[in-house]
This record gives C-alpha cells, structure tokens and sequence, in this order.
C-alpha cells in the first residue's frame, strides 16, 4: 500500500503541475519601420510572469520566436557616478566603524553611493555632519540596512538619503556589534539619481488605513491587483515635523511538523523623516499584499497625501521589420531562451525607436489551441490516459507482489 500511495502522490503533483502553468498574450503595437525596438515590460507583463523573463517571447505572425536581449535602462547611471575623498577608522572597543567624506566643493547633497564588498550582514548606523570635523551635527540616526549582496557580482551598491545639506564632512558610523565591519571600496554620489532614469509606476492597488491606539501604531495594508516587482516607494506626507520608525511587512506560510502556520515576515526597515525625499529602494519584493507599519509613539498618525510604488525599466531589444505583426506571450512552461543577440548587448543604447505592449491578459488555456489541430497522440486526453494505464499497471503488480509477501 505504500507504493500505491506513492504513485497516488505523483499523480496529483502531475495534476498540480499542469493546473498552475499560467499564459498570457499581448499586441506589439505597429512597427512602422525595419530595424532594432525597444520593448517596455509593462508591471503586469512582470507580474504574468513572477518577475521571471525566462516565461517571455515575442513572436511573430508565423509564431516564430524573435530573438531578443534584456536592456536595463539602470546602466546609463554609470557616466554620472561622482567618488568623493573618505577616511576610515575602525574602533574596535565601541564596535564602529567611522567613515569621514570630504565634501571639498560644499555641494548640497542628500544621499550618497557606497560601494562595498558581498556581504549579508545586517547593521545600524547614524550620519552626522560638520564643517570643522570637531563639532558634529545629526542627520540621522539608528538607521537599518542588509542585504548587500549580488549573485554575479563580488561588489554591491547601497544608497544612504539624509536630509539635504551642504557640510563640508559628512561622517557615517555603522554598529559592528552583532557583524565585523563592513570592507567599504568607493563612497560617491549619482547625480541626478532619480531623475536620470525615469521609473515605471505600478498603479493597480488598494490601500487600507488602520490605527491600533493600543499598540500606537498605523498600519496600511496595500494590496495590488495582481503580485507586483516592487523596487522602490515614495511616500507625500503633508506633516510639516516628524520623524517615524516604519517598516514593510508580507504575510508567509510555513511548515512546521506537518503543521501549516501563518506569519508576518519583516522584509524591510526604513524611517520617515521630514528633513528627507522619503523615497526607498527596495530590497527584492514580490508580493500581492504588504503591510507598512509605522510607529506613531504618543504622536497623531502621519497624514500621508500620495503613496507611490515603481519598478525600475526593463526592456527587449529585437529586431522588428514593418508592417509585419508581433505578439508578446508570457508562457510559464517556457525556459530561458538562449539566442546570438545577447552577445550584441554592448552595441545597443537607449535611443531606440519604442515599441508598445497593448491588450495584454491571460489566456484561456482550454480554448488558446482551439485553432491549431493535432493528433490524438499530442492531445492532453492520449497524455492522461498515458499516465492512468501507467498506474493502474504499476497498482496491479504492486498488489500482486503484497500479496505474495503475505504469502
């Protein structure tokens, strides 16, 4: 009985397999032109596809594959990268490490891009500045960050916001209480960082407002439509002071001695603070619902105008010819392309003519092959039938062998 529970077990894995594969299609707008097009991703075309590009194709009238290569608009931020003069101390009996950056030109600055080696700790820090490196003034204090880490990369990028200033040192300490320093390479800034790549919005969501007196917290439950790549958030908070502990938080399951049990994961750690842009990049989040929790204290609840969320663009690059009909499908039994044009990806730029993903929704997958006629030995009635005489011929031996062991 053990094996033909077994099989039982293969047979709903299968059934479970086919149920979840998802598709959908779109229209690539009119390519008026021949020649190499850029594609925006469009959130719910990131959405269809749990932020996996691999699920993605272009296709043209003929269903052929059209080779593409993934453009991230984010890598035009190189040229504008400014490093800036630092110094580093160690102090090893209170556990900081201080880093002093000389602001030479006394430029107004908010935020500034370290560069710093893989790494997966988690640490606290304050920022401080001062024009004579003798008496020092907050910025900001007791601040979280982790994550630092890349796949394919040994170095990592992190963005530090601050209150606008012009300070002629900026000094940042970060706790190594509960981690060993962090191996900081560069310390810069991009200028223009927001403003250089324009960021796609995601707008599909609802937003709930809720106040707990007793816990002195506001919680706002924001659900999407669909689950969304989130990169970063702004937040428009007519306040005129005030200076909150926030932080995101995503609903989880998980197995504990066969026992399904549901959880409030932190995902992110984050403070409001008037004196700042209170824009945040993301750690990586896909989620249908977050819940931003903010921490009220024995203040009223901020009065946030505008809550927004964006992806950072994401683009395909291939080649169009005119008049000819395209179509863009996401096809989550698909794997990752592997086409020439990846290795031309240095030769593009971003000045491309655009082309436009319209009309995008799921298929209806028992009606999507209705026009393509196939044998019955490619049918998915041959394929069940497959599999239930494979079982049923494995049951009778199993069986048969039960018996012979009772024997």
């Amino acid at each position: 009985m053990l094996m033909y529970k077994k099989l039982i077990k293969l047979f709903l894995l299968l059934s479970t397999a086919t149920l979840v594969s998802q598709n959908y299609r779109g229209t690539i707008s009119e390519i008026k032109e021949n020649g190499f097009h850029k594609i925006l991703l469009l959130p719910e075309v990131r959405s269809a596809s749990v932020s996996n590009t691999n699920y993605f194709r272009v296709l043209d009238s003929n269903k052929n594959e059209v080779p593409y290569v993934l453009l991230n608009d984010e890598s035009t931020l190189q040229s504008s990268y400014i490093p800036f003069t630092f110094e580093t101390e160690n102090n090893t009996k209170d556990s900081v490490t201080t880093i002093i950056i000389e602001n030479k030109n006394k430029l107004e600055l908010d935020h500034f891009t370290f560069k710093i080696a893989n790494t997966k700790v988690k640490k606290t820090y304050s920022i401080n500045g001062s024009n004579d490196k003798k008496e020092w003034f907050g910025l900001a204090t007791n601040q979280l960050f982790f994550g630092l880490n890349e796949a394919e990369k040994t170095t990592v990028e992190q963005t530090f916001s601050f209150p606008l200033n012009d300070y002629a040192f900026l000094k940042f300490e970060f706790n190594n209480k509960e981690s060993l320093p962090l191996q900081i390479l560069n310390v810069g800034f991009y200028e223009n960082l927001f403003s250089t790549v324009p960021q796609v919005e995601i707008i599909d969501f609802k937003i709930k407002n809720s106040t707990n007196k007793k816990n002195k917290t506001t919680q706002l439950t924001i659900t999407f439509t669909r689950p969304q790549h989130i990169e970063s958030m702004a937040f428009d908070i007519e306040n005129e002071v005030f200076m909150r502990k926030a932080k995101i938080l995503a609903n989880k399951t998980r197995t504990i001695k066969k026992r399904t049990e549901s959880y409030q994961e932190n995902v992110f750690d984050f403070e409001l603070h008037s004196g700042t842009h209170n824009t945040f990049e993301l750690p990586y989040i896909f989620e249908k619902e977050i819940i931003i929790e903010i921490e009220n204290n024995d203040n009223p609840p901020l009065n946030i105008k505008h809550l927004k969320f964006f992806q950072k663009p994401l683009y395909v690059i291939c080649y169009l010819k005119s008049h000819e009909t395209y179509e863009a499908i996401v096809d989550s039994t698909l794997q990752k392309p592997i086409y020439d044009l990846v290795n031309f990806k240095t030769t593009f730029n971003a000045d491309l003519p655009q082309a436009i993903i319209t009309n995008f929704s799921k298929i209806n997958t028992e009606n999507k092959s209705a026009s393509v006629e196939k044998s019955f030995w490619q049918s998915n009635a041959f394929m069940w039938a497959s599999i239930l005489l494979a079982i049923l011929v494995i049951s009778y031996f199993a069986l048969g062998l039960l018996k012979d062991l009772k024997k």
